[in-house]
Order: structure tokens, then sequence, then C-alpha cells
């Protein structure tokens, strides 16, 4: 029997956790049907944008095994991403909506909410934010877990609105509630919650690990998280929780507030107003993971034996890395004629 051959994965990490967990979620799941070797290229700042096709800006990832499938997400790893797909191979993979033309990657990975002007054929649209969470079927029933976003630009935050709420919620239910605040979540909030609700248990990121939240979700059958947090709220779902929204006011109508509308019409939350009147939490009827689904689409379009060849405007094809160590000005005028002229991806 011929052995698998090891897949190679690089896994480009710009510090932002949301787009961390994103990458890792996706390596993860095909991690679960392929052999892989992961290999993180951390972008910090001297590599970031056109330095990345510096030859000297390459260099921490000279020794790394030739990449089969190179992994992105947040605008900063997007440039880095197609430097070393020029420079050492492999196919790219973009998740979220890309500051650069869809056409320049070999497979986008997009949520449903964000708009596209063209679908292109090397778009596959998801249902919200990809993510390392399982689905589990080990809730606890009597087990209650209240999620909180802070500061967005979408919403108006309100410390006063969400505590009443949470108030509400634990007066009317005889769950073990724990709060776990995020990094966007206002001191001023925490202090409110601790003098409103003392005897409930609340957590900060700083006296939580990476993984105290996967093992949270696998473990609780409810889930309440704040209507900014798009993220969480799909972690929740994917978990397989009951899932309610805590509301806030939107700044005005957008993708993300219609997104949340969609949601709540299709069942797949319910928003606290809702809940307050009589409407019961619900569960998500089938099993819910985007990872999962996305991983075997990877593998169909980029890794197997019959996957198409790259189509489009490749930056690859622009822009050379000279051996020199210097960018030649006329690349770097292509290169930004091309990022401003290309409007439609091209199959």
């Amino acid at each position: 029997m011929t052995r698998e051959r090891t897949t190679v994965i690089w896994r480009f990490l710009d510090g932002r956790l949301g787009h961390e967990n994103q990458v890792r979620g996706l390596s993860e799941a095909l991690e679960r049907i392929r052999r892989v070797e992961v290999f993180d290229v951390y972008v910090h700042d001297d590599m970031k944008g056109l330095r990345s096709f510096l030859p000297s800006r390459l260099l921490h990832v000279a020794s790394f095994p030739t990449p089969d499938l190179l992994i992105g997400a947040g605008h900063s790893t997007h440039l880095p991403l197609l430097a070393c797909s020029r420079r050492y191979g492999g196919r790219t993979v973009v998740i979220m909506k890309p500051s650069l033309p869809v056409a320049l990657f070999d497979l986008c990975l997009i949520p449903e909410h964000d708009t596209l002007r063209f679908q292109s054929g090397n778009v596959v649209r998801t249902e919200g934010a990809l993510n390392r969470i399982r689905p589990s079927d080990k809730q606890i029933a009597d087990h209650g877990l209240i999620l909180i976003g802070g500061l967005s630009k979408h919403f108006r935050w309100s410390d006063e609105s969400i505590a009443q709420q949470i108030q509400n919620l634990i007066a009317s239910t005889r769950l073990q509630w724990t709060i776990a605040a995020s990094e966007r979540t206002p001191v001023s909030f925490l202090k409110c919650m601790q003098a409103k609700c003392p005897d409930v248990r609340l957590m900060t990121p700083e006296s939580t690990s990476a993984e105290w939240l996967p093992d949270q979700l696998e473990r609780t059958g409810t889930v309440w998280v704040t209507c900014d947090s798009m993220s969480m709220i799909y972690e929740a779902l994917t978990a397989g929780a009951q899932v309610g929204l805590l509301e806030l006011e939107p700044t005005s109508p957008g993708r993300i507030s219609s997104n949340i509308q969609r949601l709540v019409r299709s069942s797949m939350v319910t928003a606290s107003s809702d809940w307050l009147r009589g409407r019961p939490l619900s569960a998500s009827a089938k099993s819910f993971s985007e990872a999962d689904r996305c991983s075997r689409i990877v593998v169909e379009r980029c890794l197997s034996a019959n996957s198409p060849i790259s189509s489009g405007f490749r930056i690859a094809d622009l822009l050379s890395v000279p051996s020199s160590g210097e960018v030649a000005n006329a690349n770097l005028r292509g290169l930004g004629s091309l990022i401003s002229e290309v409007r439609i991806p091209l199959r």
C-alpha cells in the first residue's frame, strides 16, 4: 500500500486572535482528513506590504519544506502570502474577503455577509467565520455561558443595556452562569457586572488560556453572546449550543446587522427581546462546522491530482523576486496598476 504523502502547510499569522483562529481552524480541519505538516509564518512589520517581495525579508522561511498550501487571513498577510507562493510555490488560500482582487489567489473563503461585486469561480461563500470549535454532544444542561464582545463600529455599546439583559437572564433561569469578557470589553462594563452580579463567575482574557473557550463551549448547552461579536456567535453555533443574542443598537444599517437579523429570522439564534416575550432558544438542527466543510473543498480544489490549474491575473506573473535584493521600479508600478485597475476576476 502506498503511504499517503504529507501535505506541507504554511500558515500566515498576523497576531490578531480572530484571524489566527480562522487559519488554525482550517489547518486543524485539514489535519483531520490528511497527513499534514504545519509551519507558521509570523507576519511582522518588516514583512508587511511590498517589503515582503524583497528576498531578504523571506530568509526566515527558507528552511521550511516546500509548501503545498499557503493559508492566510487578514489584509497584512495577503502580499507576504503571494510573495512566498511566487518564490517557493504552493496553492494560496485566503480566508475572509481579501483587500486585493480575488483572482490573485487560488481559493478565497469569504463569508456570506461580505458583499462581492462579482462571484468568481475561485470563491467559496461560508456561513460566518471559520473557527477551531468542533460540534459537541457533551453539553451539560444546567451550565450557561455569556460571551461579551465590546466596542465596535457596527453597534453602540451600552454597559447598562447589556448588564440589564444579563440580570434579566440570570433572574429568569436556574443555570450556573459564567460571564467571559473579551479583549474589546470595556473596563467600565467589568466593574458594572462586579457590582450588579457579584456572585456570578466573571472571566477575563488575562485569566483564561487559548483553550478555555473551546473547552467551555464543548460542555455548555446554553450560550448568550453580545450581537457585536460575529466570531463568538458562530463558535457557539458550531459547538451545537442553544444561542441567544444580547442586543445592542446598530450604528447604521449594514452587512453585520443584516446578518444578525437573518440569523434571528432563520431561528438559528434568539434575540433577547424575543426571549423575554416567550420565544424559546433552539439548538441547530444539524451539525454545523464550516471549517470541516471548507477543508474538503480545499483538498478537492487545491490538493487533489485533478485540481484545476490557477487562472486569472497572478501577482507571481507580474513580480519576479530579483536576486539583487531590490524591487525594480517598473515592477512596483506594474503592481500598483494591477491593484488599482483589476476589478473583474478573470477565470
